[in-house]
This record gives structure tokens, sequence and C-alpha cells, in this order.
């Protein structure tokens, strides 16, 4: 397929998503895929995108074009069959609809790029795996640039502490951007269960990554 063509075809389903159109897909575009056309152009396509924006449109398309590369749609009809598949229930509407509406307003890349691993990972799934990914979408909405800056530095080892802990004088030495802000970035962290505050000899706070944490930086990291 060539990459231009794709590109229209995920504009036009993000553009009939935002519209309510979902329903819409099986017949449409699995119609002009058999004639062997580009799918035609939605009615008010012009409006909506000018409405939705030409930057959060391109976010919004760019994760769908990556939950489609992580699907392996390589063809058109396999696109489709991606895009059917989104869509095929309930629980999967709202996760794609979720998932476009933070893409839009998120500049950090790796973090569509999540986006749309959490899409692909539910299409493909024939069991529970919409809940974890509603979820994981759910957290990844309430973190900025510098929580996750903040997640990844505790996914690392602290310097001479063999018990894995981060002392706020550590953060601000490693990070100084991080020094005024962590105590109040920590707070979002600890309460979407990414870290946990640990309290020794009434003395003072550290931190620690959890488990969960510790697959959630793993999940945003850049594939390449």
């Amino acid at each position: 397929m060539a990459e231009v063509g794709r590109a229209e075809l995920a504009r036009q389903v993000v553009v009939g998503f935002a519209a309510g159109l979902a329903a819409g897909y099986a017949g449409p575009l699995a119609g002009t895929a058999a004639a062997g056309t580009a799918p035609a152009v939605l009615a008010g396509m012009d409006y909506i995108s000018a409405t939705v924006g030409a930057r959060r449109m391109r976010h919004a398309t760019e994760t769908l074009t990556d939950a489609a590369d992580e699907f392996g749609a390589q063809t058109l009809q396999e696109f489709l069959d991606f895009v059917e598949a989104a869509v095929a229930d309930e629980g999967r509407q709202e996760l794609l609809a979720r998932a476009l509406t933070i893409a839009q307003d998120t500049a950090l890349r790796n973090k569509r790029r999540a986006l749309g691993r959490a899409l692909a990972s539910a299409a493909n799934d024939t069991g529970t795996k919409v809940d974890a990914e509603l979820l994981f979408i759910r957290i990844l909405a309430d973190l900025d640039e510098p929580h996750i800056r903040l997640l990844k530095l505790l996914s690392t080892k602290p310097l001479q502490n063999d018990r894995n802990l981060w002392y706020p004088s550590t953060i601000a030495q490693i990070d100084p951007g991080l020094a005024e802000t962590a105590e109040s970035l920590m707070r979002t962290l600890s309460q979407l269960g990414l870290t946990r505050s640990v309290n020794i000899a009434d003395i003072d706070f550290h931190y620690r990554i959890t488990k969960y944490g510790k697959e959630f930086v793993t999940r945003l990291a850049d594939p390449a």
C-alpha cells in the first residue's frame, strides 16, 4: 500500500470516528476497497478538519497509523481489517475514541506511539485486554512530559543506594529542572500507582518506582 494512500485513509477514519460514523466503516470503506479506489471524502470533512485543527488531526492520524503498523496491517484490506477490529464492540470503540482524543493534544511522540500500541493490542486480543488498555491510556492521559521524565529517572538505579530509593536531593542533583516540581509530580505518580513514598525513621520521604511503574516506562520507550 502506498504511504500516501494509507495516510489519507487513516485521516478519513479519524474524521469519521470523530463525527460518530464508526458504525459505517465496514460498509463504505469495504466497498471502496473492493473497487480499488480511495475512500470517498466524507461529508463535512473540510469543516470537521478545520475545527479539529491540522496539528491535532495529524497527531490522531499518526497514532492510528502507528496502531495499524503494530497490528501488522500492510495492505489496504489489512488496514480495513484493523479498523473493523478496533471498533468491533463498545469497549474497543471507547478505547479508540479515548486514544485518538488523547493523541490530538499530545506533543510527546513516544506517548502517541504508546497509544497506538494500546489500540493494536486490544484489536489483536479476543479476551479482556481492552480493560487493561483502557486503564493504561487513562493513566497516560494524566501524565505530562515532567511526570514521564521523573518516572524514567526513578526507573534507573540511584547512585550509592542499594535500596533503590530516591531522595529528593538526589533527584534535584541529577535533574535540576525537577527540583521545584518533584514533590507535586510525585503525588500524581503515587496516586496513579506508578510510584510510592517510603518514610524512613520519620525523617523524610523517599521514593521508589512500583512494578507497574517500571512496566509503564517500558511501554513508553521508543521501539527503536
